[in-house]
C-alpha cells in the first residue's frame, strides 16, 4: 500500500509568532494521537540558530550577560528535528545531537533550515538561501505561516546568527554607551522609552535625553491619555530629560544633533529608535496585490489569511490589522493559526480559529527601568491603567525570558 504524501507547512520566521505556532501545533498533534496515515512535515526557515527575545533588547544592548539569557538556542528547543540544513557544521551537529525531553510522533517531521526566504515563486513555492551561501534552492509547501517581523536600526536589530555573535554585538553596543556622557534616544515609542529607562537606571551619572516629535509618548494611536501621562511622569522621575515636539534633521560627526528648527542638541551617542520596516520583501512582487505597499503590511482577514490566498497565513508585525503590535500579540496569533492548520490538515475540517480584529484588546505594557511598570488595560475614555502591578514587574525583571522558555519548552 502506497504511503500518502505528507502535508507540508512552511514557517518563514521563527521568532515569537512562528515558534509559538509550531509549539502549539506540536501540542495539538500529540494530544490528539493522530493516526499514522496523517503525515505532516513542518519546515522552519530562520536566519538565526535560535531566536532572540526582542522584549529584552533594551537591557541587552548594555548588559552582555543578560543578552546571552535572551538568546534561545535552537539546540535547546526540545524538538528532535528530522533534518537540519545549514552552512555551519557546528550548528548542525549541536541541533541534531541535542537531547530532547519530549519525543515527536513518527508521523510529524520538523525540519530546520538556517537561511532566508528570498522570494515566493507562487502560492506553493519559495526560493531560499542558506546563510553564508548564495546558491538558491526551491521548497514546495501546502500551507505557509509568514512571520518575518520587522527590522530596526542597529543595535536593536542584531545581525548575529549565533549566541556568541550576538554577545559580541551587544558588547560593542555597551562599549559605546560606556564611552558616552550624554546619550540621546531618538523616538519615544515603546522601544525608545524602555531604552532610555534602562540606560538611565544603569548609568545614573550620565545625561539621558529622549527626543520625540509629538507632545506625548508613546505615539501609538491606541494609547490612552492616562497611559501617556503616566509614562512621561515615570521617565521624568527616573531622571530622563524629555524633549517633545522636536524632529532631528541631521547628525553631526561629533554626535551633536541638528533639529528641523535649527537648534543644536549636544550629544555623544545617539540611539535611533524612530525607524522600523516590516520584512515583506519575499512576498514581492508576486503578492503585491495583497499588500498595503505604503505601510509594508500584508492584508489579512480574521482568519489571518493573506488577501486572495487560502493557504498563506500571516502573523505579527507584518499584518495590516489596526491593533497594538506586541510580541504577545504575535504569540497569540501564531497559536490561532496552529489551531486552524490542525483542523484543516488533521481533522479534515475547514474550520478556522478566527481572531476578533475589531475587538482585539487595546492593552500594552511599557517599563521604565526595573522599578516602574505601566500597563494599559483599555483605552476607553482616558484609559484604564495599572501602575507597578507586582506580577508584571516580576515578569519584566528578565523581560519574560523565564516564562517564555517555560511556555516554549526551551532549556536554559
Amino acid at each position: 500500500m502506497t504511503q500518502p504524501q505528507p502535508h507540508r507547512i512552511l514557517y518563514v520566521g521563527g521568532s515569537f509568532g512562528g515558534m509559538a505556532s509550531i509549539r502549539e501545533f506540536i501540542r495539538l498533534f500529540k494530544e490528539a494521537e493522530v493516526p499514522s496515515t496523517k503525515q505532516i512535515e513542518i519546515f522552519l526557515i530562520e536566519p538565526r540558530a535560535g531566536f532572540i527575545n526582542l522584549l529584552g533588547i533594551p537591557r541587552a544592548v548594555i548588559d552582555v550577560d543578560f543578552a546571552r539569557k535572551t538568546y534561545m538556542n535552537a539546540e535547546k528547543y526540545n524538538i528532535n528535528f528530522s533534518s537540519v540544513e545549514t552552512s555551519f557544521p557546528d550548528v548542525k551537529e549541536k541541533i541534531l545531537n541535542a537531547k530532547c525531553n519530549e519525543k515527536l510522533p513518527e508521523n510529524l517531521k520538523i525540519h530546520f533550515i538556517q537561511g532566508k526566504c528570498v522570494s515566493f515563486v507562487d502560492d506553493h513555492t519559495v526560493d531560499y538561501q542558506l546563510e553564508g551561501d548564495q546558491a538558491t534552492k526551491v521548497l514546495k509547501f501546502d500551507y505557509c505561516v509568514f512571520a518575518t517581523g520587522r527590522r530596526r536600526k542597529w543595535p536593536f536589530d542584531p545581525v548575529a546568527l549565533t549566541e556568541d555573535q550576538y554577545a559580541d554585538e551587544m558588547k560593542k553596543s555597551k562599549a559605546q554607551v560606556d564611552a558616552a556622557q550624554t546619550i540621546t534616544v531618538i523616538g519615544g515609542g515603546a522601544l525608545g522609552i524602555e531604552i532610555a529607562g534602562e540606560v538611565k537606571e544603569t548609568y545614573p551619572e550620565k545625561k539621558v535625553v529622549l527626543v520625540h516629535p509629538h507632545p506625548f509618548v508613546p505615539p501609538e494611536i491606541y494609547a490612552s491619555k492616562n497611559f501617556k501621562d503616566k509614562l512621561a511622569d515615570g521617565l521624568e522621575s527616573s531622571g530622563v530629560e524629555l524633549i517633545f515636539n522636536t524632529r532631528i534633521e541631521k547628525e553631526l560627526e561629533n554626535g551633536d544633533l541638528i533639529t528641523t528648527d535649527g537648534r543644536t542638541l549636544k550629544s555623544d551617542l545617539n540611539m535611533w529608535c524612530n525607524y522600523h520596516k516590516n520584512n515583506i520583501e519575499p512576498l514581492l512582487p508576486v503578492f503585491q496585490d495583497s499588500i498595503e505597499l505604503d505601510r509594508s503590511e500584508v492584508i489579512v482577514d480574521n482568519r489571518l489569511l493573506m488577501k486572495d490566498h487560502k493557504n498563506i497565513f500571516c502573523v505579527g508585525d507584518v499584518i495590516n490589522a489596526r491593533i497594538i503590535k506586541t510580541c504577545g500579540g504575535a504569540w497569540h496569533q501564531g497559536e490561532h493559526v496552529a489551531k486552524s492548520l490542525f483542523n484543516i490538515l488533521v481533522k479534515d475540517k475547514e474550520e478556522y480559529d478566527c481572531i476578533d480584529i475589531d475587538n482585539w484588546p487595546k492593552g500594552m505594557t511599557i517599563v521604565v527601568g526595573t522599578h516602574i511598570c505601566i500597563t494599559q488595560w483599555n483605552n476607553i475614555d482616558d484609559g484604564k491603567i495599572v501602575f507597578n502591578d507586582p506580577l508584571t514587574l516580576k515578569y519584566y525583571q528578565d523581560y519574560g525570558c523565564t516564562e517564555q522558555r517555560e511556555r516554549l519548552n526551551i532549556d536554559h
